[in-house]
């Protein structure tokens, strides 16, 4: 178990705010959930965890038909590698798009050398980056085009916030405003005909808020896709009601070969409300209420002796493990004796710093 400071990183303080509190992540492991931290620096009181929105999405979403049956055409061991791969091509496209939206300007040039820095700081490597330098760089002509299509002007980058009302958090990729067709009333008449001097549907272009999660697959959209983005609508709407959200998309680069083109889905309206607070629900029985609960094992000191192995164990609950990371309460429930049946099972195997019991 591991906590961090998970800070926004960026916004434009003449168009919105930060909320009033800072975010840490607790990594477990085999999932995230976030911590609500004060402006001091301190740990916000009651304790409480807010379960990551993917690790939510997961604990209580089938994973997509789609999405198995090419797991299932490929055999486990490759599909691992690839979604690996994947998995690591759209944390740095990711990056690589925070810098445009920051800095305006790209150099595609670059782009050889951001995959070598990119691996190398990662230590990974597969035969597939071989081909991440052009595929990054169509995917950012992708993204500019998109960029320039919706005249995007963006207020806040990978954006974290909490939700105290469903109890979960997430970074938000972009929230921006972006220019729309859309069918109105915007003043004009018909001139002639029987309908002369009613008002005439015409097409304005129209500012909107909105949030947008890139995605870094070029084979369409899930509906999981739309329940992250139903609920990061919820979240931002809750964190600021004065400010509310017109549009939540992904956006993701097209497959193309000639113009750079790129795939946008709205997904506003999809999910009900009772679906949405029925999948947070259940993430919290299957996940979160668990966390909170749970036990966690951690080994440090020397040890030379079987006498000084006990003392080598400790045993706590997040809620401590946090306090003391932030300093806020003296250790309480933190022990140093571990059960016999442990202990046995201890003196023989130390497979990890920090395991769930």
């Amino acid at each position: 178990m591991t906590v961090e400071f998970v800070p926004t990183e960026w916004f434009d303080e003449n168009a919105i705010k930060l909320p009033n509190y800072k975010v840490g992540r607790v990594n477990f492991g085999l999932g995230r959930s976030y911590i609500k931290i004060d402006k001091d620096g301190t740990l916000a009181q009651p304790f409480k965890l807010y379960t990551s929105l993917t690790t939510s999405i997961a604990q209580s979403m089938p994973t997509p038909k789609a999405l198995e049956d090419w797991k299932f055409s490929l055999g486990k061991k490759e599909a691992d590698r690839q979604m690996k791969v994947r998995a690591h091509f759209g944390t740095m496209m990711h990056i690589e798009i925070g810098k445009f939206i920051m800095e305006g300007i790209y150099d595609l040039d670059k782009c050889d050398e951001v995959v070598e820095n990119y691996t190398s700081d990662n230590n990974f490597w597969d035969n597939d980056c071989a081909f991440w330098a052009d595929e990054l760089k169509e995917d950012l002509l992708a993204f500019v085009q998109f960029y320039n299509d919706y005249e995007i002007i963006p207020l806040g980058l990978e954006y974290v916030l909490l939700s105290d009302e469903r109890g979960f958090g997430t970074p938000i990729d972009l929230v921006c405003l972006l220019t729309v067709d859309e069918k109105g009333e915007w003043g004009e008449v018909y001139k002639s005909g029987d309908r002369k001097g009613d008002p005439k549907i015409t097409t304005k272009r129209v500012q909107k808020r909105a949030i947008i999660n890139f995605k870094s697959g070029r084979k369409g959209f899930y509906e999981t896709h739309g329940i992250q983005m139903e609920c990061e609508k919820l979240l931002w709407d809750e964190n600021f009601p004065e400010s509310p959200i017109d549009i939540a998309m992904n956006w993701a680069p097209a497959d193309w070969k000639t113009t750079p083109s790129y795939k946008i889905k709205e997904w506003q309206g999809t999910t009900s409300q009772d679906e949405i607070d029925a999948i947070l629900k259940l993430a919290q029985i299957r996940y979160q209420d668990k966390a909170e609960k749970r036990q966690y094992m951690s080994m440090s000191g020397v040890i030379s002796t079987s006498e000084s192995v006990a003392g080598a164990v400790q045993f706590e609950d997040v809620e401590d493990f946090c306090n003391r990371k932030f300093g806020n309460t003296p250790n309480k429930k933190r022990t140093h004796k571990a059960t016999e049946a442990k202990q046995a099972v201890l003196t023989k195997t130390f497979v990890s710093s920090s395991l769930p019991i």
